[in-house]
């Protein structure tokens, strides 16, 4: 089974802002996606920086690129606008699909949209 590993980072400051943003966010890439299959409940962590959230989720076979592409442009929205805010994304390593993000910078998977914005 292929999984995805979320990290996200930001400081204890902007929790408020990150709060806002889930709203906004939610509006364009809703979690409760069909696309999502949570396998952990999503966690929140205390850490010298700040927080650190994290969340494993199953791939469907078939929607590797799908579920990067939607992680990727629903964590951008708050990198963007939110200072400090960091992600990672990383996939199980004994996939081959998985293998692929090695050395590789996410924007390599973003499928491009289409004229209605998806």
């Amino acid at each position: 089974m292929l999984k995805i590993l979320i990290n996200v980072w930001y400081p204890i400051e902007k929790s408020n802002e990150v709060v806002e943003k889930f709203i906004e966010v939610e509006k364009f890439y809703p979690i409760n996606s069909p696309l999502i299959k949570p396998l952990t409940t999503w966690e929140s962590w205390a850490t010298k920086t700040g927080i650190k959230g994290t969340g494993i989720f199953k791939v469907i076979k078939g929607k590797f690129k799908d579920t990067l592409n939607f992680f990727i442009r629903r964590l951008s929205m708050y990198a963007q606008d939110i200072e400090g805010y960091t992600f990672e994304i990383a996939a199980s390593l004994p996939s081959k699909k998985g293998k692929t993000l090695i050395g590789k910078d996410l924007s390599e998977f973003l499928i491009p949209e289409d004229k209605n914005g998806t």
